[in-house]
Formats: C-alpha cells, structure tokens, sequence
C-alpha cells in the first residue's frame, strides 16, 4: 500500500446492469460479503449495490424488452403527467421499493440510473429520502438539464450525483501524450457539472470508457488520461466503471484490468480512481460483462492487499436471502 497516498480509501458499488424479481436476492448476497481488513478482521466489503428498474437502451422497443421492470409504471405515470396531474398522482415502481428494501434492511448505498428525472426521482424522493442514494446519467444521454431536474428535488437529501463520461471521444485520433486541450468528450463531461452548481462536494465522475477506432475488443476503451484531465480541473472524486469498458468479449480481463487501475496514480501521493462501479451476479440485460460474485470476492480480497476497502458497518449482517 502506498502509505504517501492522500486517498488510499476506495469504494465498491456492485451489482446487476438490471434489476427484476429474479436477481433481487443478489443484493443481500453483495451487503454480506466481507474482506479482511488491515487488523485482519471481516468487515463488509460492499459500500453500494446498483438496483436499476428502468433501462436506456440505444434502440427503442414499445415492448419494453430490456427496458427494465419499471418501464409500465413509467409509461402510466408519463401518461398521469401527461394528463395533467401530478407527482402525488404517480403509482410506485416496483424497483424503487425493492431499493427501499435493499437500503433499510442492509444500510448501504442505493445506486441507480435516471432516464426520466421528473418522473423517477420524485418517487425515489418519496420513499429513499433518508437513504444513501447515487443517481447516475445514462451514456446514451449528455443532456445537462437533466441533472439541472434532479437538483431541484434532492435539495433537501445528501444523495450523490454521477456524471458518466459521453461515448465518443472527438475528431482527433486518440493520442493520450499529445492531448493537450479538452476533447469533445471532455468538454461535455466536465460541462455536466456546471449544471449542479452548488452541488459539487456531491458529484462524482464515472469513467465507463469510450468508443473509439482504437477500441479493439474493449466495448469501449478506457481513457484514463482523460480521466485526469477532469479530475484535476475539478477536484471531484473519481470512479472506475469496468464493466462497459472491457464489455462481454474481454468480460475474462475484468477482475485483473480493474486491479490495475486501482493501482494508477493521480500523482506521486494520490489514486487516480476513488471507487468502483461494476456489475456483477446476473442479470436479463448485458449478462455477457457482469462477473460472478465469487469473481467479485476476487477483486476484493486482491484490491484490499494495497488499497483500504470502505463500506458502511453493521452490527446486524443481513443473511445471504436464497430465491
């Protein structure tokens, strides 16, 4: 472990790229896996689960396959708003009980994606108010008046904000010595932050690679020197998300190419990355990137040889639920 390192604390947030009534059991599964810590103690080795109910998908289907299991709740409630009525009018989706379920039953954090802010945060509001909660922006999506809506309604909670990098990189070949100026991606990354004025100290920047020529067999390549450009201009905390970088046809390299970026420094006394965003277990969208839980436990007990792995405490371990 670099013992100079100002940030040797990470933090994993883990779990499937969708939730349903078949994986939910997972989650418990994640709250009660452990890693030794530096005294040689079991401690939680989880800070956050991903519980996703409503899907972006780069192709539309008004059959809702793929689109989560929210996406009927979603539809009967865009048509209450769409009526007239309002918030107090909205039905409850099922996949925000089931991350209310999740948060009070294991304390830890609630992370999930928002398609729609004025549909779904609102109800998360309603019911997650209290809880720890990361809101993340699909990469399909780049709109800064999206996280401009969320502000507006978790003003009064101490939920985080995820801004995933865009999916394309520029017009200029990627060449990470010679990028001196702020790419395209670049600039409408750090250009969703300026939609949260006020919020800084919430937001954190999750690097889910790019797709580029020089991908190769990555789904999308990680760039991490853009990574440091945006940490550096911002200050903000940095996340890793493995998953949609190495993809279903390097899902082999995960573990290991995690590892490694773990270990890349932000300078000679800080981490580049802060935390980690990863799916894992099963799921009936992207099965073909998630890793196994066992996989998981992998990356954990290795990760936490050099870094100090950080999770919310429990005296009251939830037990691992079967289906």
């Amino acid at each position: 472990m670099n013992e100079e390192a100002k940030n040797p604390d990470v933090s994993i947030i883990a779990g499937p790229c969708s939730i349903n009534e078949d994986n939910f059991y997972e989650l418990f599964q994640l709250a009660s896996m452990e890693v030794k810590n530096s005294k040689g103690k079991g401690q939680r080795a989880i800070s956050g689960v991903r519980v996703v109910g409503l899907k972006s998908r780069t192709y539309y289907t008004p059959d809702g396959k793929d689109l989560g299991i929210d996406y009927s709740h979603y539809l009967h409630n865009l048509s209450i708003y769409q009526q007239g009525g309002g918030i107090k009018d909205f039905v409850m989706m099922p996949g925000i009980e089931m991350a209310k379920q999740i948060a009070n039953e294991t304390g830890l954090l609630v992370a999930t994606e928002i398609v729609s802010p004025l549909i779904q945060v609102p109800l998360y509001e309603r019911l997650l108010k209290e809880n720890d909660m990361l809101l993340w922006n699909p990469a399909v999506s780049q709109i800064g008046w999206h996280f401009l809506e969320m502000t507006q309604f978790i003003k009064n909670t101490n939920w985080k904000l995820g801004l995933k990098n865009p999916k394309w990189q520029g017009k200029q070949k990627y060449d990470a010595a010679a990028l001196t100026e702020l790419s395209s991606m670049e600039k409408a990354w750090l250009g969703l932050s300026s939609y949260v004025a006020g919020f800084k100290e919430r937001v954190i920047f999750i690097h889910r690679g790019v797709s580029i020529a020089e991908s190769g067999m990555y789904r999308n390549m990680p760039l991490h020197e853009s990574a440091k450009k945006i940490k550096k201009i911002t200050g903000s905390q940095l996340y890793f998300d493995p998953s949609h970088s190495f993809g279903a046809k390097l899902r082999d390299k995960i573990v290991e190419g995690t590892l490694d970026a773990m270990k890349m420094m932000f300078s000679h006394d800080e981490y580049l990355y802060d935390g980690i965003l990863i799916e894992a277990g099963s799921s009936r969208t992207d099965s073909g990137q998630h890793i196994t839980h066992i996989e998981l436990q992998k990356l954990v007990n290795e990760l936490s040889k050099f870094r100090n792995i950080i999770a919310p405490e429990s005296n009251e371990v939830q037990k691992v639920k079967s289906s």
